[in-house]
């Protein structure tokens, strides 16, 4: 009888084990779920609009993310990738300078480069912060890429 008790609670837990497994792999497996993130920030698109002009270049075998900043204080970061039913999305934070520095006013241009090979549509969003502000909560907009900064 303890035997048979014991044979059912096994299958229980392990049915519990297996469900909470497959629960976990959809979970995971699911595209988009940073897409939710800078979806859900309305306040990213207009922060994204006084950002540095951003285009894309080519590398010998991948793309690049070029920013073209009013000085050497910005930065920029890319954050993460991601598969998308055309491509793959690549994030990036752009930071302000940090004010308690004197920077020169000159027009510099960062590089970054990605893991998205050149055979591969891409799209870039991404999130302007000012120098010391935090990136939780802080959601992607759509970037509008230039065709050259001239």
């Amino acid at each position: 009888m303890a035997l048979a008790l014991d044979h059912k609670l096994t299958l229980r837990i392990s049915a519990r084990i297996v469900s909470c497994t497959i629960a976990m792999v959809m979970l995971l497996s699911t595209t988009g779920c940073i897409k939710r993130i800078w979806l859900r920030d309305d306040d990213a698109q207009d922060r994204m609009q006084n950002a540095p002009l951003i285009m894309l270049e080519e590398n010998d075998t991948h793309h690049l993310v070029v920013m073209q900043a009013p000085s050497p204080g910005w930065s920029i970061r890319l954050d993460a990738t991601e598969r998308t039913p055309t491509g793959k999305r690549v994030f990036v934070t752009l930071r302000s300078p940090d004010p308690a520095y004197e920077y020169p006013q000159q027009i510099v241009q960062m590089h970054v480069l990605t893991s998205v090979r050149l055979d591969s549509n891409i799209d870039v969003v991404g999130r302007l912060l000012e120098f010391n502000e935090r990136t939780k909560g802080k959601g992607y907009a759509p970037v509008i890429l230039v065709e050259s900064f001239e």
